[in-house]
């Protein structure tokens, strides 16, 4: 199976968090790693995907990138 990554430039990452009406809430840290349960920030964050019609995000955290790795593994994506 064949996967498509996407990816953003760091000069438009708040661009598209905003677009996301993410940009705040992360500034106001409101928002956490969906792995790690920890504060996501504009410098810690490493992943954003949607699931079940949200948006969940993943810090850069060595934790949050290996129970990322196995979450891609087992939903297949």
């Amino acid at each position: 199976m064949k996967a498509t990554l996407n990816a953003v430039h760091d000069n438009d990452l708040e661009a598209l968090l905003k677009k996301l009406n993410l940009l705040e809430k992360i500034k106001s840290g409101e928002l956490k790693c969906k792995f790690t349960k920890e504060i996501i920030t504009l410098e810690n964050l490493h992943s954003i995907f949607p699931e079940e019609g949200t948006i969940k995000l993943v810090s850069d955290s060595p934790e949050a990138l290996k129970s990322l790795s196995e979450y891609i593994n087992e939903k297949n994506l």
